[in-house]
């Protein structure tokens, strides 16, 4: 089964790829302002001191994700529930009582009462959860979860567009964020750019049909506007040199995502495609005169070479792309310079080695068959991790390889990966927020847009 996968994901891989930039970015009509349900947010603020509990603190301190004043013992995903989709919560520790109830906040009645079965010990996080269900509970609305031990959840939405709503909330949002003028936020910056540029490649009609939902008043916040934008912005802080800050890594991914926005936008219009082929080229003049010893530093330097080789076809760039991949032999996935490279060399229009692509993704498959392995141990979250980190990582493999070959399992795990961030999570921690503005690193938006892009596509055509 498993080799019959691989070579359908590799068939379907060059095939897609041969005719890559699939996505329609032209400008669509737009009408009234989307109105969507939006629960209640909680006071939020700083709280460094988790650092100790479920190895969230480092991954909080570094991207600046704010945390609630104080948590109940109750956890929903703040983020909404889907109308005709699986609803859970989980119960913290092991006094919470026998019985929970849904209650609705507009009125506080009671409308639905769920059984609170016995905890058990989660091996992952070591705490007793227990997990009560209210999946057949599905009127819209905004509620709570109650009990008479340990008091009440923050509140929810229930809406059949939940995700759509969500979606097109972090769509308006991808560059409200502090632009990072330092190595660390260029990378996050350009992994960022590059995964909506992915996402816009691979679901254009996705975002073409949120575009109707943006009055005339929200036209900037079209992600080509946001890009565009963007890629201003980094190119701006290009040194004379052709280096950002100095920084072999930051002009790495500097140069890769010019290059990227170039084969993107360029075709359009000539002073972008003329501004960003010169940030690219004295960015990539800079490398060649600097030593790639480290690891980290091949690892970038194979990335900036992908991206030229995908936009400009160059044998120069394609030797040192493809030296870096038979060298590295295996793990295509654990690293972003590795995989974003990956991505741009095995969606180049030609040239490419295919029986190196089929390796490769022989490779990303295991990864992927490894995440769903370690999910079918995870009876609570259906998520197979308990870090932050790894959950994003492992969300964008899993969609990466559900474009491709979309599978009921890969997009539940997506999905309930988004739950997760949303707050039913082992420590009740909303990392999205109820309208998704509260991630700030551009990375972890761009991850969140293709994976909900590529999850939302994929329950509907799934369940026809």
């Amino acid at each position: 089964m498993k080799k019959c996968k691989y070579y359908v994901c590799c068939i379907i891989l060059i095939a897609m790829f041969v005719t890559s930039s699939c996505g329609n970015h032209k400008n669509t009509q737009q009408s009234d302002t989307h109105q969507g349900s939006g629960a209640e947010t909680p006071d939020i603020a700083q709280q460094p001191g988790l650092a100790e509990k479920g190895n969230h603190g480092s991954v909080l301190a570094s991207y600046g994700v704010v945390l609630p004043v104080s948590r109940p013992s109750i956890y929903v995903d703040v983020a909404g529930y889907a109308s005709g989709r699986e609803k859970k919560v989980i119960f913290a520790g092991d006094r919470h009582g026998q019985t929970f109830d849904v209650v609705r906040s507009s009125d506080g009645e009671v409308v639905y009462t769920g059984i609170i079965p016995r905890g058990e010990v989660d091996p992952l996080s070591g705490q007793v959860l227990s997990v009560g269900d209210f999946t057949v509970f599905d009127e819209a609305g905004t509620y709570y979860i109650h009990t008479d031990i340990v008091g009440q959840s923050y509140p929810f939405v229930i809406a059949e567009d939940i995700y759509e709503n969500l979606f097109l909330s972090m769509l308006k949002n991808f560059s409200d964020s502090n632009m990072q003028e330092s190595p660390e936020g260029v990378c996050d910056m350009s992994f960022g750019m590059h995964e909506v540029m992915y996402a816009l490649q691979c679901n254009g009609a996705l975002f073409e049909a949120a575009y109707q939902h943006l009055d005339q008043g929200e036209q900037d916040q079209q992600l080509v506007t946001q890009l565009l934008y963007m890629g201003k912005w980094l190119s701006s802080r290009q040194k004379s040199d052709g280096s950002m800050y100095g920084d072999y890594n930051a002009t790495a991914a500097f140069c890769g995502i010019m290059a990227m926005s170039r084969d993107m936008f360029g075709r359009y219009e000539a002073n972008v495609s003329r501004e960003y082929q010169q940030a690219a080229d004295a960015a990539w003049s800079w490398l060649e005169q600097q030593p790639c010893e480290t690891d980290s530093e091949k690892m970038a330097r194979f990335y900036a070479a992908a991206q030229l080789f995908k936009a400009e076809g160059s044998a120069e760039y394609k030797t040192i792309a493809e030296q870096f991949l038979r060298e590295k032999t295996q793990d295509y996935s654990s690293e972003g310079f590795v995989f974003y490279g990956v991505l741009a060399y095995i969606s180049a229009a030609k040239g490419t080695d295919r029986d190196l692509c089929t390796y490769i993704m022989r490779d990303m498959v295991d990864r992927v068959e490894a995440i769903c392995e370690e999910v079918e141990q995870d009876s609570i979250f259906g998520t197979g991790t308990r870090t932050v980190e790894e959950s994003i990582s492992n969300m964008l493999h899993l969609s990466f390889v559900n474009y491709m070959t979309p599978s009921k399992e890969y997009t539940v795990i997506i999905e309930n990966t988004i739950k997760y961030m949303g707050g039913l999570n082992e420590g009740g921690i909303s990392y999205i927020g109820a309208d998704g503005t509260q991630m700030q690193r551009f990375e972890w938006k761009g991850i969140m847009l293709f994976s909900m892009s590529d999850m939302i596509g994929n329950i509907t055509q799934l369940e026809e």
